[in-house]
């Protein structure tokens, strides 16, 4: 009977085992942790091996840290081979805790050898990153065009560079990355800036009213928000950058349309006096350019199509200017051959009268 007793309290407290040890709480992080696998029945050595569930927490924390930083792409190795590791330990948990444990172990070590060795490569290649962007804000005068933004931008990039000289490479690589969304800011809104003028001194807003409004709204908001919300100003010079060429390209196909009317009424002036007989070399080089104009806004390209109307408005003009002159010429040629004439046909009548 003891022995029966004995026998089921061994039992239950093998169960006992197995159920705390599958228990362990499953760490969210990124990329997705696998579950640990539920435990089956497991030797009697392994199954008096804690889980290691703090190890296991550790390797999660310390495995969404170098993927949050990138550490992947930039140690694609070391990352690998952490995250083997960390497999191997997943793998093994709950069924053989020794092995789990060491893995888990090998896991934390790996992963921490790979951000301490990552941190300085990375604050360095962020550093790169915000120096080009940095660069071509410069490039555009950035600094003459929004000078309060761009002074912003650099009072904050000295201080990512502080930051690494110390030591401190994730407070520099978060700086870094917060001066490149800046000069990003600032490079783009000099890229709105010269839309914008292109727009203007064409006098094209009156064209396209409506993406034109919208354009300046999302200028204006970049500029304001700039030192508060860089992400935010990035978005909104962005979405302007695209009203404005928006309403450059509606602009342009209804000035294109207005430099055809002009065109066309000097083509059909120029054809009212014959001038493809009168000149026909320069009507017919006239008519070559409207062709290229036709061409091109057939092609959508308003911006040519626009200047070429007007160069062939031009060239008609010419010809109907030269071809008017000849005939003009022409005219007076005749109107004093025939004075000519009729002069002499008068002292030939008046010579004829007196020999009567």
């Amino acid at each position: 009977m003891k022995k029966t007793i004995g026998i089921a309290l061994a039992a239950a407290c093998a169960c006992f085992i197995a159920v705390s040890c599958s228990s362990a709480p499953k760490a969210a992080s990124e990329p997705a942790v696998p579950p640990p696998k539920a435990e089956t029945a497991a030797p009697e050595a392994a199954s008096a091996v804690a889980a290691p569930d703090e190890l296991r927490a550790k390797a999660v924390e310390l495995r969404k840290k170098a993927f949050d930083l990138g550490l992947k792409d930039v140690l694609p190795d070391d990352y690998a081979a952490a995250e083997k590791s960390f497999a191997e330990g997943n793998a093994k948990y709950g069924q053989d805790n020794a092995a789990s444990t060491a893995a888990f172990s090998d896991a934390v070590a790996k992963y921490q050898a790979l951000v301490d060795k990552g941190l300085p490569l990375l604050a360095a290649s962020e550093r790169k990153r915000a120096s080009r962007l940095r660069d071509e804000a410069g490039a555009k005068k950035a600094g003459e065009l929004f000078p309060p933004l761009y002074e912003h931008a650099e009072g904050a990039w000295a201080e990512p560079q502080k930051a690494e000289a110390s030591g401190d490479f994730e407070g520099a690589i978060a700086g870094y990355r917060a001066s490149a969304k800046d000069y990003e800011v600032l490079y783009k809104l000099c890229d709105a800036r010269a839309a914008r003028d292109f727009i203007s001194s064409r006098d094209l807003a009156k064209w396209a009213p409506s993406p034109w409004s919208l354009a300046e709204a999302k200028y204006q908001t970049a500029q304001d928000i700039m030192k508060d919300d860089a992400k935010a100003a990035a978005a909104a010079v962005d979405e302007a950058l695209l009203r404005y060429g928006n309403a450059r390209d509606t602009a342009l196909e209804y000035y294109a349309g207005d430099r055809k009317k002009a065109s066309d009424t000097e083509r059909d002036r120029a054809t009212g006096i014959k001038t493809e007989v009168a000149v026909k070399d320069e009507y017919a080089a006239a008519s070559v350019v409207y062709a290229k104009a036709e061409k091109a806004s057939s092609d959508k390209d308003y911006e040519s199509s626009a200047a070429l109307y007007d160069e062939a408005a031009k060239a008609y003009g010419t010809a109907y200017a030269h071809a008017k002159a000849k005939m003009d010429g022409a005219k007076d040629e005749l109107e004093s051959l025939d004075a000519a004439l009729a002069t002499k046909e008068a002292a030939a009548g008046a010579a004829r009268g007196e020999g009567r």
